[in-house]
């Protein structure tokens, strides 16, 4: 393409059409939560609450927006213009069971999920990676598992209890009217919540911890995982979620169950495995997990279970279709090479092997979750997560690659957007296709879907092409 413009105008060339915008309107504008814990506790730590239908906030004002733009002066443009497709970028946003559902007793509706893909879509993201499985719970219609209690507006008590409508099936027609892919995002091991007691029981179709206790084989609580004092995972006093081992084949059985009837029954265009790794270093000493003299024997073992589990989710789903994508999030930290202080190593201490799934060609892509549970005020954020660390976990990453795909997981709420925005266009010099941003509620809660459309992604792209 040859141009010419005075320097308050830029030309850009979108497939056939050519657009003269000022210079102006690309140009982007200028005590926290502990680092270690899970994504589903920022939404603790914020007091995030959704917003039902109508309370959805407008998206905030750009300086200029590049849609209402209108020439001011004379500008010359010269041809003859070299027309290309537009460059392809994963960008996909995370959409958790808590971004749009309450335990107030508010029960779900349909136009929040209407509502969510059309933001995403004018924002121009490209994928959404929808929670369908929290613990051991359905955000469609069952399936093996039972309608999941926050639909109907309770923690607990209303589990099994429908809403009325397919969670699912609303944001797959929305979704894809504009344009966008959807991926069902499954937690793999968490089965349960910890100190609200069991979940109901009686269910139909019941929930898996009924079915675990009661068919392992062992003991009722041989499915969990134990500590190194030989206790399993206490149903009342554990952190946030009872965990599954991932040793007992009956835990995998069941999550490939639930992987095959969701992609039998629904388009989706990809499947999205989270938590899939072990709770932490002193798990599992189970019953279904042998016992070993030298611990890098047992560590071996262990993430081999998880591996077994990444390789047959891949397999299940593209044995139904094949160009379905198959994606994990990550720990955010492979190995701590570098010595960091109070950081933990997805490999050593969850067991979790993300580079051999790359090398393996057991998933498409990984998204590393390198970000804190809660960004502070600061703007900058400097304090743990800082920009020269996300380069350099996600060049460590990029480095193994092995010819898939590497989406680096960024928070989206931080306290100014340049943070954001940093995180992504590093991500990009350093060769990423894509990124992953942490979640619909902190982006919402910010008002950010100007600033991602003005800024971050101020061009349509198509979604890479499967490795």
């Amino acid at each position: 393409m040859f141009f010419f413009a005075s320097c308050r105008w830029r030309v850009l060339t979108l497939g056939a059409i050519l657009l003269v915008i000022p210079f102006e309107a690309l140009s982007p504008r200028s005590a926290p939560a502990p680092d270690h814990v899970e994504n589903a506790l920022w939404y603790l730590w914020s007091g995030y609450v959704p917003p039902i239908p109508g309370e959805v906030p407008s998206p905030s004002k750009g300086e200029v927006s590049s849609a209402s733009a209108s020439p001011s002066g004379p500008y010359r443009v010269y041809l003859p213009l070299v027309l290309r497709a537009p460059v392809s970028e994963f960008r996909a946003l995370w959409i958790t069971r808590f971004d749009w559902t309450r335990a107030d007793g508010s029960w779900a509706r349909p136009e929040s999920l209407v509502t969510i893909a059309e933001q995403a879509a004018a924002a121009r993201f490209n994928v959404l990676l929808f929670q369908v499985r929290g613990v051991g719970d359905a955000y469609y219609t069952p399936g093996y598992e039972p309608w999941a209690a926050r639909l109907t507006g309770t923690v607990t008590r209303t589990l099994g209890t429908s809403p009325g409508f397919d969670p699912l099936r609303v944001l797959l027609d929305a979704a894809h009217a504009r344009g966008l892919q959807v991926h069902a995002y499954i937690n793999v091991y968490p089965t349960w919540l910890c100190g609200v007691g069991a979940p109901p029981d009686g269910l139909n179709p019941p929930h898996p911890f009924w079915t675990f206790s009661r068919t392992n084989g062992k003991s009722w609580s041989a499915w969990r995982v134990y500590d190194s004092s030989g206790m399993p995972m206490n149903l009342m006093t554990c952190n946030s979620y009872l965990w599954a081992t991932p040793a007992w084949s009956g835990v995998r059985e069941q999550v490939l169950r639930v992987v095959r009837d969701l992609m039998t029954r629904y388009d989706l265009d990809g499947v999205h495995l989270d938590l899939v790794r072990y709770p932490g270093r002193d798990y599992s000493y189970d019953p279904f997990t042998p016992s070993f003299s030298n611990p890098e024997e047992r560590a071996a073992w262990q993430r081999e279970q998880v591996n077994t589990m990444v390789r047959e989710v891949y397999a299940a789903v593209k044995g139904i279709r094949p160009q379905a994508w198959v994606t994990a999030a990550v720990w955010g930290v492979y190995q701590n090479r570098w010595g960091w202080p109070g950081f933990t190593s997805g490999y050593s201490d969850y067991y979790q092997d993300s580079k051999r799934w790359l090398r393996e060609g057991w998933v498409d892509a990984i998204m590393p979750m390198i970000y804190p549970a809660g960004p502070s005020a600061n703007c900058p954020d400097t304090t743990v997560w800082t920009l020269d660390r996300f380069r350099t976990l996600v060049a460590d990453f990029m480095t193994d690659a092995s010819g898939r795909y590497v989406f680096p997981g960024i928070h989206g709420g931080y306290a100014c957007f340049q943070d954001v925005l940093d995180r992504i266009e590093a991500a990009r010099s350093l060769g990423a296709r894509g990124m992953a941003i942490f979640a619909y509620g902190p982006v919402n809660l910010r008002g950010y879907w100007d600033e991602f459309a003005t800024q971050a992604y101020p061009a349509p792209a198509p979604v890479p092409p499967l490795p």
